[in-house]
């Protein structure tokens, strides 16, 4: 037997071992461990709201609602912010009907699906997403009419108590709710309570700045744990740009938003070269129609003082024209008279003046500048409005949730948590990170020692985060988002702030059945159960 066929041989032993091991391994992890809480069918009606950012058929609204509602004399009303940068937030849900409240879900101007979409064009979160948003919440608010002249308890078929409204900014959609607020929160101040996904609240954390979930490498320049007091602290000494580089080829072409070439990175070697290896390359915001890579303000202050672009050019100087001159006819010093650069014949010399020169600093036509950046992120970035929401709305209650793997942040201090929520403490509103327990319990079925327990209004240790938020894989994040908004509306409707919880201020059951413990075949049944009640949710559009 020949050496090479030798080698072949041992060659496919090892490939039909590692594709066993490989097998065998498949077979050894456990099937998911989520419990996911038993469901009621859900139903929902459709309608569209009058806008004048949506000209035409207005905004397009769906409201699931509840086939029990929480309270005797109705429904609360939670509206969804959808994350992430599109328009649609119509197909998704916090299944909060399943907690007794009406879930108020609706499209963007310029979104929405076939037969159920807003007028207008997408401005993406910009001034234009703002007033849209301060609509919905009118509606939902019962303060303003549909297309068809009704309110959102006459459109429902169950009674509703619009008096107990608050909202959930879900991940990027906090940063929408926020500059809504912040923009319109005298007409607003009528929410009660406002609840927040691991939002990405500021420039620095969407797109994340500092590093994502999904980043191979994070921003090992961000100094850990200063983010928790209000500001975030990067050493920028290594900042470069690479004009021909690209970070991530094809996922903003993907999002239907531009592609643009160049890359704000460390240089940690000094060679001018990015490194995607082993050098941190910032992710940048894209606008359609605008061929531009937007990053945070607080980088592009670094990139202008550390001179990356700054060049001297000429001072481009005006000639000045003296009143009542003659430009055919001047006089020389000796007396003689000039006749177009010319005296007795000869051409005239003129001394040359010495060249001023100017330093400037001028970015490439990729990326946008300094002032084009705070526009875009003055609409986009809610943290620049949390104090004037705080002002403008004192009595409002407010709920952040983190899980110990983030979503989207990849930093271990959970910087935008402790951020947002510290933002929120230092404005005296009443906060809680992560809902109370009992409420976990009440909406998960399971024992309150699986949860987390924060009290309200009470500082965080910032170096310490992973043991303040919820742990993973024990159920669904949505189950804790129902946990949170039934404790802020439950607290806000008797009115208990300060007290500890021994028990839910109110008691509430679905009415779906509860799956034995015990009896696995049973529980899948049920689980698949779930997701086709969810599935065949009725969407009647009136």
């Amino acid at each position: 037997m020949t050496k090479e066929l030798l080698s072949a041989l041992a060659v496919m032993l090892l490939c039909s071992m590692s594709a066993y091991a490989q097998d065998a391994s498949h077979q050894a992890v456990p099937p998911p461990s989520l419990k996911v809480p038993a469901m009621v069918p859900e139903k929902s009606v459709s309608t569209f709201v009058p806008s004048t950012t949506a000209p035409g058929q207005g905004l397009a609204v769906n409201i699931i609602y509840p086939a029990k509602p929480r309270y005797s004399e109705g429904a609360p009303v939670v509206v969804v912010v959808p994350g992430g940068m599109a328009a649609d937030g119509l197909d998704f849900s916090l299944h909060a009907a399943q907690s007794g409240f009406a879930e108020v879900r609706f499209a963007l101007p310029g979104g929405g699906k076939r037969g159920l979409s807003s007028g207008g064009t997408y401005d993406y979160r910009g001034a234009n997403s703002a007033e849209a948003l301060r609509d919905i919440f009118l509606f939902a608010a019962g303060k303003k009419n549909d297309y068809q002249g009704r309110t959102i308890s006459k459109l429902l078929p169950v009674a509703v108590v619009c008096t107990n409204c608050g909202a959930v900014g879900w991940s990027n959609g906090g940063n929408l709710l926020l500059v809504t607020l912040g923009r319109f929160g005298e007409e607003l101040n009528f929410l009660k309570w406002i609840a927040f996904y691991e939002s990405p609240v500021g420039a620095l954390f969407y797109p994340p700045a500092l590093g994502s979930a999904q980043d191979f490498l994070l921003n090992r320049h961000y100094r850990e744990g200063s983010c928790a007091t209000g500001d975030c602290l990067i050493d920028f000494r290594k900042l470069a740009w690479q004009g021909e580089a690209q970070k991530s080829p094809g996922a903003h072409k993907r999002l239907g938003e531009p592609e643009v070439k160049g890359v704000l990175y460390f240089d940690e070697n000094k060679n001018k070269q990015w490194d995607e290896i082993s050098e941190f390359a910032f992710p940048y915001a894209a606008y359609p129609g605008f061929d531009k890579q937007f990053y945070p303000p607080q980088v592009l202050k670094a990139v202008v003082r550390l001179k990356l672009f700054e060049t001297t050019r000429p001072v481009a100087e005006k000639k000045k024209k003296m009143p009542g001159a003659r430009d055919e006819v001047a006089t020389t010093q000796e007396g003689q008279k000039k006749f177009f650069g010319l005296v007795k014949g000869k051409p005239l010399v003129k001394k040359e003046a010495p060249v001023k020169l100017e330093t400037v600093t001028v970015f490439p036509p990729t990326l946008a500048t300094l002032a084009e950046s705070e526009k875009y992120f003055r609409d986009r970035d809610g943290s620049l409005y949390i104090t004037d929401v705080c002002e403008k709305m004192p009595r409002l209650l407010v709920t952040v949730f983190g899980s110990r793997t983030d979503h989207l942040q990849g930093q271990a201090d959970h910087p935008h948590i402790a951020f947002l929520y510290n933002a929120f403490l230092a404005n005296r509103l009443w906060v809680r990170l992560n809902p109370d327990p009992l409420y976990a319990r009440q909406v998960a079925l399971m024992n309150v020692g699986n949860f987390i327990d924060n009290k309200p209004k009470t500082s965080i240790d910032a170096s310490a985060m992973d043991a303040q938020l919820e742990p993973e894989g024990l159920v669904p994040d949505y189950v804790f988002m129902d946990a949170v908004v039934a404790e802020l509306a439950d607290r806000r409707k008797k009115n208990k702030l300060d007290s500890v919880l021994t028990e839910p201020l109110v008691g509430y059951s679905n009415g779906a059945k509860v799956v034995a413990a015990g009896d696995a075949h049973e529980q899948v049944s049920q689980e698949q159960s779930n997701k086709a009640a969810v599935d065949k949710q009725s969407d009647t559009k009136h």
